[in-house]
């Protein structure tokens, strides 16, 4: 495909260099005949003045008119002319004519001006170069020559168009095969693939653009890669735990009480949590967000009372700053209750005893603000760029009671950029992390 696109973009390269050389060569060359034939035409006027002004010099002097007409004859042989003087009465016209015969360029370049005859009457001179087949030779090949000069300069830079096409030809769709070369690479499964493009240009822009794309791509493979060892593990557990108590209750070897029953119903919801998760990240593929007015003092009121009793037992303080005033957007109540469900519920979860968690929210500029802060664990500083990352877990232990399952947060992230809001997040190992919200305000009519 690049190698047409490179010849189609030659052949139009040297297509429009061949037709504006063509017609610079052609404006050129009409230029130059003009300009010479105009200059041989000012030399012969010239030259012809100056007959003129010998004829006047005889005609001055008053000397016979056989005399006159023999002077007329050397003067037309030696300025190579014929010279004719009409008097304006009745006299006989005299000549002096040169060696050869007049032609019709001769005729053009002829000269004719007033002259005072020796009685005092007026008359007219004509002076009419004769212009010899060697002279005529002479301006054709001159007229040649310079043709010849414009017709090499055209092929010469003819020549330097087509050279100048190529290079730049090859400029412009090496990048595009080089690109091509990646995309194909990556399409393959290579995801390790990059293009190297140097310059500031839109193809150096957009081989940014397809390294970032690739770059991405292979973050979200080792996501899902890890995703799968971590849903091999989380199910493998509860499914082997709920197994082995079965059989073991089954061949009499553990007695079926209510604490190993209840044991075996905790995996089974565990089980469900992952399941409901997975289900929650599979709505968020295609979301159908309502967008009706929403309270969000109202919506975190409603989570705070029902997670003050998870709070309490973990023997947390819970504390709600709400304001005044309803802050009301644009949006889904429900998927915004769980985006916030998710935040406030880690919050408690990853703090210990004694802690804090604290939720507030305001308005900044047209903006709904809303800020969640813990005295938690914190996250490390290199696990802050991918905590909304689907299926992403910072605690590495992947311990039952803190691991998760990765997906809470990019649930959020995928509700509040929905909401065609933001979120960030400030954290410090051992200190705490607060979570900030933004989302447009919407004025209720």
């Amino acid at each position: 495909m690049f190698a047409r696109l490179s010849h189609k973009f030659i052949v139009a390269m040297t297509l429009v260099s061949a037709l504006t050389i063509s017609l610079a060569s052609f404006l050129i060359d009409r230029a130059m005949d003009r300009q010479f034939v105009s200059f041989v035409e000012e030399a012969q006027q010239q030259a012809n003045m100056q007959v003129v002004d010998a004829v006047r010099e005889l005609y001055r002097l008053r000397g016979e008119r056989a005399n006159i007409e023999e002077q007329l004859r050397l003067l037309g042989t030696a300025g190579n002319v014929e010279i004719v003087v009409n008097p304006s009465e009745d006299h006989h016209p005299m000549m002096g004519r040169g060696m050869m015969g007049r032609g019709s360029m001769g005729m053009a370049r002829r000269t004719t001006s007033e002259l005072i005859m020796a009685d005092g009457t007026a008359a007219t001179v004509e002076v009419i170069p004769d212009i010899s087949l060697e002279q005529a030779d002479r301006e054709a090949s001159f007229r040649k020559a310079v043709n010849g000069s414009i017709v090499v300069a055209a092929l010469l830079s003819l020549a330097g168009a087509l050279l100048i096409s190529v290079l730049f030809s090859w400029r412009l769709t090496k990048p595009l095969q080089d690109l091509t070369h990646m995309v194909r690479r990556v399409g393959q499964g290579d995801l390790t693939e990059r293009v190297e493009l140097t310059g500031n240009d839109e193809l150096t822009y957009l081989g940014q653009e397809f390294n970032q794309m690739a770059t991405n791509l292979e973050r979200h493979e080792k996501l899902r890669v890890k995703l799968t060892n971590d849903m091999a593990h989380e199910l493998r557990t509860p499914v082997t735990t709920i197994q082995a108590y079965l059989e073991a209750m089954g061949d009499g070897v553990v007695e079926a009480s209510g604490e190993n029953l209840a044991l075996i119903v905790g995996e089974a919801q565990r089980l469900g949590e992952l399941l409901e998760g997975l289900q929650e990240l599979a709505k968020l593929e295609k979301p159908r967000m309502e967008h009706k007015s929403v309270d969000v003092t109202e919506v975190i009121g409603v989570l705070v009372r029902s997670l003050r009793i998870l709070a309490e037992d973990k023997g947390l303080t819970l504390r709600w700053d709400h304001p005044e005033v309803p802050l009301n957007i644009l949006g889904d109540r429900d998927m915004l209750a769980t985006a916030l469900r998710n935040v406030i519920f880690n919050a408690i979860k990853y703090t210990s005893a004694g802690g804090f968690v604290v939720i507030s929210a305001g308005i900044k500029g047209s903006q709904v603000k809303i800020d969640i802060g813990d005295s938690g664990v914190g996250i490390e500083s290199e696990d802050l760029p991918f905590i909304f990352e689907r299926f992403y877990r910072t605690d590495r232990s992947r311990s039952r009671e803190t691991g998760g399952t990765g997906i809470g947060l990019a649930v959020t992230a995928e509700v509040v950029k929905g909401h065609d809001g933001k979120i960030e997040v400030q954290s410090q190992p051992d200190v705490g992390s607060t979570f900030t919200i933004y989302l447009p305000l919407h004025m209720a009519p």
